[in-house]
């Protein structure tokens, strides 16, 4: 790749805008905490300046490659999009394609969550978006409404699963529409 390419590509990154719903946890164990931060590698040369970075304490230590012929010359931090399972496609798509389902809907709606799930009913209509945990569900119903909220859409009521008799009617209404229980009753999809 010519240098001319890489600093288009990194200028790019650079002026990339934070996805609304973050991956923050991943990895091997799947509950790692995740931080993305990306580089900008030149080869080593005799007039090359240190790179710091900040570790977990709040030192600055030197950004060190393992291989003497290059150098790190910049460090930013980088964002993933964490995935939503959408169950009627049975496909995960990002953020702004569930909220392009939700944002033409103007009948009175509700928007809750069940275990891992986020439900948006419309009269007898269900959608139902799938996440990895029940933090994400929690995280995900709180960006929902807040993204609704600053775009000024009434139609919606908002209602967390809270009490083990809202679940259990919760249960019962979303198995007469076709939903599996054993679906319904899972914390976690990892």
């Amino acid at each position: 790749m010519k240098r001319t390419t890489a600093y288009e590509y990194w200028r790019e990154f650079k002026t990339q805008q934070v996805p609304p719903f973050l991956k923050q946890q991943g990895g091997e164990r799947k509950k790692n905490e995740l931080v993305f931060e990306l580089a900008l590698i030149f080869p080593n040369n005799r007039w090359a300046t240190a790179t710091y970075v900040r570790d977990s304490l709040g030192r600055n230590q030197p950004a060190i490659i393992e291989n003497d012929k290059f150098r790190i010359k910049e460090i930013i931090p980088y964002w993933q999009e964490e995935q939503i399972y959408d169950y009627q496609i049975k496909k995960r798509i990002r953020y702004h394609v569930m909220m392009e389902q939700i944002l033409p809907i103007t009948e009175v709606a509700q928007i809750f969550t069940l275990n891992n799930k986020l439900f948006v009913q419309v009269d007898d209509d269900i959608k139902l978006f799938g996440n990895k945990n029940i933090n994400d569900a929690n995280r995900l119903f709180e960006i929902v409404k807040k993204d609704l909220i600053s775009r000024k859409k009434g139609n919606f009521f908002f209602v967390k699963d809270i009490t083990t008799h809202q679940r259990s009617l919760l249960y019962k209404l979303l198995e007469s529409k076709g939903f599996k229980k054993e679906e319904l009753f899972r914390h976690y999809s990892y």
